[in-house]
């Protein structure tokens, strides 16, 4: 199954990365990327999407603005068609296990990246998530 990708990361360099990794796992359909949370929370209100389709996305959690726990909050109010549309990974660099497990008890978040994540393991949780679908 070809996947949909959403990367929300206010570094540019971790969006290149994810690109690249996205890339690589060779089940891609799109790959979208922003720098802040608003906008691509904007995008997925207004955008109706695919019938069948599934959009993995990497969500940051420290970011300026609107972080990863705002924008989850937010995002768990959507409507239930729109949020099965979608399985939510965070990446964060954070040590603090506070944090982690703070993010882990959404209901949307399917699993937690740290930065530097390795190729085998975000290959990992994608096709975990492949499988499932």
């Amino acid at each position: 199954m070809k996947l949909n990708f959403i990367i929300v990361d206010d570094r540019e360099l971790d969006c290149f990365i994810a690109e690249k990794l996205i890339l690589n796992t060779g089940k891609c359909n799109s790959f979208k990327a922003y720098d802040n949370a608003i906008e691509a929370l904007q995008d997925i209100k207004a955008i109706e999407p695919e019938k069948g389709s599934l959009t993995v996305l990497l969500l940051d959690i420290m970011m300026p603005v609107m972080n990863g726990f705002q924008f989850i909050e937010e995002f768990e109010n959507l409507p239930k068609e729109t949020k099965n549309n979608y399985r939510i990974i965070s990446i964060t660099t954070s040590l603090n296990k506070n944090d982690i497990s703070r993010i882990s008890t959404y209901e949307s978040v399917f699993g937690v990246l740290k930065k530097p994540y390795s190729f085998e393991a975000f290959e990992e949780m994608i096709n975990n998530i492949s499988q499932e679908s």
